[in-house]
């Protein structure tokens, strides 16, 4: 990981990074800025003291406030401080964020896909939709980008989850809901133990295949060139992790580190996107 605090959650070959490049020049400072605050926030909840992680919250949900009033200390607020005069946006959006870092801090079960569906948005669709705010200036965001990107980071949240199985396992969370594993029959003790029972692997692989799908046809959501044009970073984002979402092997997950693209596919896969989607028309 970088030192530099505005590319902490940018570093070499991540794939924030490959979307940020391909991102249009304007937005890129605040897309840097956006995926720090995302990287400092993550690291706020890996902290082995949950004393210290409930104090840096609290000193975030502070620096939010004032960033919102146009008085930010930390560089990374600092930095997103331009966003606030850019039509259509709304940098309180950055409390979801913190929103879903107390859940994780909780360790909270998920009852429903409904109540996952609002933490992934949370964690990851409030900074996609700022993304995607950033992305559209000078112009305001319309409703099919803004879907887009709610999807968008809904969908990067829940293939991140099923990749870091072995993470959440033993950090003792269920990234499933119960409602889901109750259906399919399966107990939540054996996916926190990392037992791949044939009931939980076809959940599991049912869950990614629909995922990878999702993944494959967000860009169809963007209808026009402009859009498209302007919305690079989260479509290179969506291939991506399409492409994450098509390794993921569950019999393999809950044993080891999750799964990871090639950088060579990772180029490949940005590159061939951002050019596509550039010079698309709407059809």
């Amino acid at each position: 990981m970088t030192d530099e605090p505005l590319k902490r959650g940018t570093p070499p070959g991540s794939l924030r990074e490959f979307a940020v490049t391909y991102a249009p020049p304007h937005a890129r400072p605040i897309l840097d800025a956006l995926y720090a605050f995302e990287a400092e926030i993550g690291d706020t909840v890996r902290t082995s003291s949950h004393e210290v992680a409930h104090t840096r919250m609290q000193w975030w949900r502070a620096e939010i406030d004032r960033l919102l009033a146009g008085h930010a200390e930390h560089p990374v607020t600092r930095a997103l401080e331009p966003l606030r005069d850019v039509a259509g946006n709304d940098v309180s959006l950055l409390h979801e964020v913190l929103v879903a870092a107390d859940i994780e801090l909780a360790r909270l079960t998920f009852g429903s896909p409904r109540e996952l569906e609002a933490y992934c948005f949370r964690a990851a669709g409030s900074l996609q939709t700022l993304a995607a705010v950033a992305s559209a200036a000078p112009r305001e965001i319309s409703d099919p980008e803004r879907e887009f990107a709610r999807r968008l980071g809904s969908a990067i949240k829940r293939t991140e989850l099923l990749r870091d199985l072995r993470h959440h396992a033993t950090g003792g969370r269920l990234p499933v809901a119960l409602d889901d594993l109750d259906a399919a029959g399966v107990d939540p003790r054996d996916l926190l133990a990392g037992q791949l029972s044939p009931a939980l692997a076809q959940l599991l692989e049912a869950k990614r295949l629909a995922l990878h799908k999702e993944l494959h046809e967000l860009p169809a959501l963007l209808t026009s060139a402009e859009h498209r044009a302007a919305q690079r970073q989260g479509l290179v984002l969506a291939a991506l992790h399409a492409k994450l979402a098509g390794r993921i092997d569950h019999r393999k997950e809950l044993a080891r580190t999750g799964a990871e693209l090639a950088p060579l596919s990772k180029l490949w896969t940005a590159w061939r996107t951002a050019v596509r989607h550039a010079s698309a028309r709407a059809k």
